[in-house]
């Protein structure tokens, strides 16, 4: 289950002292315990995979957003930092398409 490899991948992250990743999967997390509790609202169940895979994407697509924005403004070292997330890099686990 993809909720497994997130929550194992930021034990990893804790154990190896990679703030920035553990940073990103913390927000990962909070992002499904609050589409959790959304759709518990709803009467629904807790979140598949695939819909786990969407809200990734989401979040993928948001940072992404947030580069240009910096970019127009002028903001590089904010740009650039959103670039390091961990979560738009290629070597990030969770990141299938």
């Amino acid at each position: 289950m993809l909720r497994d490899e997130i929550n194992t991948a930021l034990k990893g992250a804790m154990k190896a002292r990679d703030e920035r990743r553990v940073s990103t999967l913390r927000l990962i997390n909070a992002a499904l315990q609050n589409a959790d509790i959304e759709a518990q609202g709803r009467a629904k169940p807790v979140l598949s995979d695939e819909e786990i895979l969407a809200l990734l994407q989401k979040l993928i697509k948001q940072r992404q957003e947030a580069v240009e924005l910096y970019d127009k403004a002028g903001r590089a070292e904010l740009a650039a930092r959103e670039r390091g997330d961990p979560v738009l890099g290629p070597g990030f686990p969770l990141a299938r398409e």
